[in-house]
C-alpha cells in the first residue's frame, strides 16, 4: 500500500453499532482542517447513498461489475487525496477494505485473491482504529444483522487487524471523552513520527 506520510488518515472500523460513525464525527469536530468520509471520497460519481436498512438484502454485482467498482474506488481514492491537500486529517468511517469482511453489503463477487491484490494498491491509512464493544452494546444500538453474521464479522475484522500495522483497538463499552483521548495521543504519536520523517 502506498502510505502518505504528509497528511493523516485515520479510518474506523468495526460492525454496525459499534460506534464509528459517532467517534469518526467527533475527531472531525475536533481535529484542526480535518475531513470526515463515509467508506470513500465521490469523484466520479456524485454521493447518492441512502441508509441501508438491511444491508444483506441484495444480490451480489457480476464479476465484471464487481471489477469495475473496485477499480472506480481506487480511482476515487487517489485522485481524491491528490486533490485535496489543504487537509492535514482524513477520517473515514469505514475503509474499502471494509469489503473484505462484509462482501455482500457491497454486493461484491470477486475472488479474495484478485480482491486483496487490488486493495494492496489503495492509500493505506496511518492508522486503523477498530472498535470492537460487546455484542451486548452492539445489539442495543443497532439491530439490522442476525447475531451470527456480527460474530462472524468480530472474527474476520480481528483476523484482519492481527496481520495490520498501525492498529488501535479500542472497546467502546467505555465513555467517548476517554476513547477520543486514546486515538488522540495515538494520533500525536503518529504526528510526532511525521515530524521526525521531515527533518
Amino acid at each position: 500500500m502506498t502510505i502518505l506520510n504528509k497528511k493523516i488518515v485515520l479510518s474506523l472500523m468495526g460492525v454496525d453499532g459499534s460506534g464509528k460513525t459517532t467517534l469518526a464525527k467527533e475527531l472531525n469536530k475536533i481535529l484542526i482542517k480535518s475531513r470526515y468520509l463515509h467508506l470513500k471520497p465521490y469523484i466520479l460519481f456524485k454521493d447518492k447513498r441512502t441508509i441501508i436498512k438491511n444491508p444483506h438484502s441484495n444480490k451480489k454485482s457480476s464479476f465484471i461489475f464487481s471489477l469495475t467498482r473496485l477499480l472506480s474506488w481506487l480511482i476515487s481514492y487517489k485522485i481524491f487525496f491528490f486533490k485535496n491537500k489543504s487537509f492535514n486529517f482524513f477520517i473515514f468511517d469505514r475503509y474499502a477494505h471494509d469489503i473484505l469482511i462484509d462482501p455482500l453489503r457491497y454486493k461484491h463477487n470477486l475472488p479474495n485473491i484478485l480482491t486483496k491484490f487490488l486493495l494492496s494498491l489503495f492509500p493505506a491509512p496511518n492508522l486503523w482504529i477498530f472498535l470492537n464493544p460487546s455484542l451486548k452494546i452492539i445489539l442495543s444500538r443497532k439491530n439490522e444483522l442476525p447475531i451470527y453474521e456480527l460474530r462472524r464479522q468480530i472474527k474476520k475484522y480481528k483476523i484482519f487487524f492481527s496481520k495490520s500495522k498501525n492498529v488501535l483497538r479500542l472497546n467502546t463499552n467505555i465513555e467517548k471523552k476517554k476513547l477520543i483521548k486514546k486515538i488522540e495521543k495515538k494520533n500525536n504519536n503518529l504526528l510526532k513520527k511525521n515530524k521526525k520523517k521531515k527533518t
